[in-house]
């Protein structure tokens, strides 16, 4: 089960996920700190209630009896309303498998976006994480699948397994003040060459 959670929503189930990963020392358990998070400005909860980021999305809450085990978040990037982010913070509780709640996130934050007008949906991973990227291509790649069929535009790995081909950058793009690498996805082709001249010249906000 999703739920989605903004500034101005019942939030307990975002908190209760953060302070379940605290025994968690990967480096993505470092964003779901929530003891003083308002003086982290990289965690989720600061993004959810201070830089109030997920106002134009949301930050979904994947639970299971009731007990959060996963998160991730979607919102409009703040200079271009039709281009989204997905997949922000995303994060999975050690010991369960991240593949079903992560691809249900995934998925529902793609349309979530669609619907509100994105023409690109982006991902994206600090500069040492380059090789998280081309594995998400990979995944999301048609040819890779025996099974994969093409639907109303839409692809499929098998049937209710939405895939997304991505394409990449040939260089790293600066967001929030730190070099990332990003992969994206092409709603409207139209719109692609304006997308492509905003990463060229850098203009990314947060």
């Amino acid at each position: 089960m999703i739920t989605w959670h903004t500034s101005e929503t019942q939030n307990d189930l975002v908190t209760q996920l953060c302070y379940l990963s605290e025994s968690d020392v990967r480096p993505a358990a470092q964003n779901m700190s929530a003891r003083d998070f308002c003086d982290k400005p990289h965690t989720v909860l600061y993004k959810l209630h201070t830089d109030k980021l997920y106002d134009t999305g949301g930050y979904g809450i994947w639970s299971e009896s009731g007990k959060p085990i996963a998160g991730g978040g979607w919102h409009q990037m703040p200079w271009h309303k039709n281009i989204y982010y997905i997949g922000n913070r995303s994060y999975t509780l050690p010991g369960k498998n991240q593949g079903l709640p992560q691809n249900q996130l995934w998925e529902a934050q793609y349309r979530s976006s669609r619907v509100s007008g994105a023409k690109i949906v982006l991902g994206s991973f600090n500069h040492y994480n380059h090789k998280i990227i081309e594995r998400a291509v990979r995944l999301n790649d048609p040819d890779q699948h025996a099974r994969s069929f093409e639907l109303n535009g839409e692809w499929y790995r098998e049937p209710g397994r939405l895939i997304l081909p991505l394409k990449t950058l040939d260089h790293s793009v600066e967001i929030a003040h730190t070099q990332q690498w990003i992969f994206y996805h092409v709603i409207d082709p139209t719109f692609e060459a304006e997308f492509l001249d905003i990463c060229k010249n850098n203009k990314f906000g947060r």
